[in-house]
């Protein structure tokens, strides 16, 4: 399923939920805050029972800050990505890149790209190269307490992908750019979000961010108002 004309500055979204009741929440959001038209695919189902006929460049981890990918739909990535005799083998591969860049942290609501073109992870038939890490927690944990952690790591995401494909067009680099993404709900299971404010901080992150590129370097000129209002609209959804 997936909507018509869609933004050029958005990646596609392959959208994985557990539950159709998540689904209903993110369509109902799309409505709700006018959103821009995305180029979007909505699975219902486990990443293991996800078609091989599916593909995508880059996928979301919903990681805790040390990544440690044992838990939760990291544990399913963890079984996807390392070898049947390795099971800790993606959490290596993204504690080094971590502790290169960041010295083994990374805050919640950031977002770090880690190359899944290790020798020591298997392939995957969806052709997936990345691996975002978005951490929605330090450690499994409740965080309804943390308000936006969905939108700033929504954000820091399509951030990180405009940035590197930047950089490769900049560079004149052959390599291939990160033009989709496979996602899940974030922060709705250890983190006990309800599927309303994360549906609502996901579409608010991707208006927001393509609103922003759309207006260029125009976007400083539009001043506090406008600024106010991204702040206003996030601020609606602490109550979900």
């Amino acid at each position: 399923m997936a909507s018509t004309a869609p933004s050029s500055h958005l990646p596609s979204i392959h959208l994985l939920c557990l539950e159709e009741s998540h689904i209903t929440s993110f369509t109902t959001a799309l409505r709700t805050y006018n959103a821009p038209s995305l180029d979007i695919t909505y699975h219902h189902g486990t990443l293991s029972s996800l078609s091989q006929s599916t593909h995508f460049d880059a996928i979301v981890s919903p990681a805790n800050s040390y990544a440690r990918m044992d838990g939760g739909f990291d544990d399913a990535l963890s079984r996807a990505l390392s070898p049947a005799d390795d099971y800790m083998a993606l959490t290596r591969v993204a504690s080094e890149a971590l502790y290169a860049e960041h010295r083994g942290f990374l805050p919640p609501g950031s977002c770090m790209l880690i190359s899944l073109e290790d020798t020591r992870l298997r392939g995957n038939a969806w052709g997936c190269t990345w691996l975002a890490l978005c951490p929605t927690m330090k450690v499994p944990q409740r965080v309804e307490w943390d308000r936006e952690v969905v939108y700033e790591c929504i954000y820091a995401l399509l951030a990180a992908v405009d940035r590197r494909n930047r950089r490769l067009s900049e560079e004149g680099v052959e390599r291939r750019e990160i033009r989709s993404v496979l996602i899940t709900p974030l922060a709705t299971g250890y983190g006990r979000w309800s599927a309303e404010r994360w549906a609502a901080q996901t579409v608010l992150a991707l208006k927001h961010f393509a609103e922003v590129v759309e207006a260029g370097k125009n976007w400083e000129k539009k001043g506090p108002v406008r600024v106010m209002g991204h702040v206003a609209e996030v601020e609606k959804t602490w109550d979900l």
